[in-house]
Parts: structure tokens; sequence; C-alpha cells
């Protein structure tokens, strides 16, 4: 099969801003990990690959991946879809933030059909933590005590305190925050999505899901930040002891149960707590995340053997 498999950062998604600013270089890094291990998946597996490169990034890829050169960011709407044109299959990699992932997928609704990655509707839904948030707890999946704030004047009870403030559509730990009194939460810029704070491991699950199968939640591993209690993502470190991963992938499948009509990898963002009865999922990440790599690196499996082609 002949698959496409765009990643946002290394494939132009940032082509006119460089050189790049150092929380951009972080996140260049995790990006070309991420394509680099799966598109070495792929040629194992026999399949084409083909790729969206910048011209200005000078980082290695796999010597049989066909490139497809792009020198301004204007570029690459026209050149995935034409590089969609003739692919089997297609795996798109890019931020919630801003809506560009959301913007990608519109941007190949006419080959939905071929997506291996979640489609518009997962897309859409999970990439709003507010509306993501109330669609898990509607389907009874245990999630930290979650407000939306929209205004300077809302009052939160100080029992709420410490709470983690985050974007109400953003990805990974992008513009999170541990919030210690009122005060600090007076300053945070609204509309904003806060959380009551729960201690505990930071884990993570990736899941691929599979339309009429059951899903396939791969190991758990434990993410590690560059700042406590979280931060920019660092790596993650596989593997959990047998009671923790167990707990992890119970919390993983209610999350699979509640989104059963998906399709693609995904990525689940969890807290097992000291008491087991606390676990929470935090969020979901509706692409292929840098796990993939960590995961692979760990155990050496070709994780792309899995994908629903």
């Amino acid at each position: 099969m002949r698959v496409l498999v765009f990643e946002f950062m290394v494939g132009g998604g940032v082509a006119d801003q460089h050189p790049l600013e150092s929380s951009l270089q972080s996140f260049l890094k995790q990006g070309h990990f991420m394509l680099q291990a799966v598109c070495e998946d792929l040629l194992e597996l026999g399949h084409q690959v083909v790729t969206l490169v910048d011209e200005s990034i000078n980082l290695p890829l796999p010597e049989r991946v066909e490139s497809i050169t792009i020198e301004r960011e204007s570029h690459v709407d026209l050149c995935l879809y034409r590089a969609a044109v003739d692919a089997d299959c297609i795996l798109l990699i890019a931020p919630e933030s801003d809506g560009v992932l959301l913007h990608y997928v519109s941007v190949l609704s006419s080959f939905a059909s071929r997506l291996i990655s979640p489609g518009f509707g997962f897309v859409q839904l999970t990439s709003n933590k507010w509306d993501c948030h109330r669609w898990l707890v509607d389907r009874s999946v245990p999630c930290p005590e979650t407000l939306r704030l929209d205004g300077e004047s809302e009052m939160i009870d100080e029992s709420f305190f410490p709470c983690v403030a985050k974007p109400i559509v953003g990805a990974g730990s992008e513009g999170v925050q541990l919030i210690a009194t009122a005060e600090e939460l007076e300053r945070i810029p609204k509309p904003v999505l806060i959380q009551r704070y729960v201690e505990g491991d930071h884990v993570s699950v990736s899941v691929i899901a599979r339309l009429g199968e059951a899903p396939i939640i791969l190991d758990p591993g434990r993410q590690v930040f560059d700042a406590d209690p979280f931060g920019v993502h660092l790596k993650t470190e596989y593997p959990l002891d047998q009671r923790r991963k167990e707990r992890a992938v119970a919390l993983a499948m209610k999350v699979a149960k509640a989104f059963d009509r998906t399709r693609g990898y995904y990525g689940i963002d969890m807290v097992l707590a000291a008491d087991p009865a606390d676990d929470v999922v935090i969020e979901i990440n509706p692409r292929l995340t840098s796990s993939y790599y960590w995961l692979r690196k760990w155990n050496g499996e070709n994780i792309a053997a899995k994908f629903p082609f």
C-alpha cells in the first residue's frame, strides 16, 4: 500500500517561522521522532511511504521515504491534497491547538475513508477539552471535577484549590498551569478550563481503534516532564508495574467504549492516584503521540502493524 504520513512540524506547518524559537524546536524534535519511527515501521511492513518535508529542516528520514518539499506554509494544503489522491491510506499527525488538526482533517475530507488516524467527528469533539470532558462524564468515565470559566468575576470556592488551568483547545501541556489561589486564577485570561488537581502518576496510554473489532490497548507508560508536577513532555517511561498497568488499561477500556465508533490511533492522558478509586482521565489526544516513539524504543515492536489499514 502507498501510505501518506503528514507530520505538521516536519511537513511545513511552520515553514514561514525559521529560525524556530526554542519552544517550537522542542515540538519539532518530538515531531521528527514520531515521523521517523512510524515511517520505519511502515517500510518494514512493505508499504510505500510518502511525506511532506519543510525544505529548511535538515533532519534524517529513512532512505526509501518519498519526500515532497514544502517551501511555504501556504503550500501545505495543496501539496497534502495532491499527495492524498494517490495514497491508499493517510495518517495525520498535527496539534489540536488553534484548530490545526481539525483543519487538515477537513482539507482531506474527500479522502475520509482512507484515514488510519481519527476522523473529523472525533477530532472535533476531543480537541475541545470542555466538550470532551462532558462526553466522558456522561458515559461514566472518571474525570477530575472540571469547570469552564468565561468571565472575570466568577467565584470559585477555596476548596477547589490547587487547581489546573488549561486552554479549552490546546495540545499537550501548552498553556497548562497549576493555580494555588483565587487571586492567581483572576489573572488568567478567560475563557479557560480549570480542573481539580489530582496528585499521582501521570500516565499515557495509546489506543488503536478498529471499527467492528475490539480496540487494541498498548502498554501504558509514565510521562516525564521538565517540571513538577507537569511541563514540557520529555519522554514516556516503560514499563509500569503490573498493578498500575492493570489500572491504566481498565481506565483506557472505559474511554475506548465511550468512543466505540472511532477509528485510528489516539492517546489518553490519565493520573493514577494513591487510591485506585481516585484514578482519572485528564484528556484525549486525537492523533499519534510521542509515546509511539518511546514505546517502540522500549519493546522493539512494530506498532504500525496494528494500524486499521
